[in-house]
């Protein structure tokens, strides 16, 4: 896949976390998928995924703005900000940087994410 390609859809994988596009995140995901969220125990397979994703940890109540995206090969990365109403209605923003690893055997899926989340004052 070209650099390009691969820019636009990893700006399409990240979106669909933010507006709960479930279908899209499943399928574009591997079924040994493999989701380190530094800090946390790894999340392992597709279903593993979409609970933490959709489940108690709902990012679609959250605003974002992609900073930057980088992909060569089949590797890329995704660097942003993300904002959402704490207790009280105190806002609180997060930066992030995502980092994937995929495969394409036709459709390209996602094998491996590595994420980084810092709260900002």
């Amino acid at each position: 896949m070209e650099a390009n390609s691969a820019s636009k859809f990893l700006r399409e994988f990240n979106d669909a976390f933010f507006k709960g596009k479930k279908d899209f995140i499943e399928q574009h995901v591997s079924d040994d998928v493999v989701w380190i969220m530094v800090g946390a125990m790894p999340l392992k397979g597709r279903q593993a995924l979409i609970d933490a994703a959709f489940g108690m940890q709902d990012y679609t109540q959250m605003d974002y703005a992609v900073d930057m995206v980088i992909a060569q090969g089949q590797e890329g990365a995704v660097k942003g900000v993300m904002t959402s109403k704490g207790g009280n209605d105190r806002e609180r923003k997060y930066c992030y940087c995502d980092f994937y690893e995929w495969q394409e055997t036709g459709e390209l899926q996602i094998t491996k994410m590595t994420s980084f989340v810092v709260e900002t004052k």
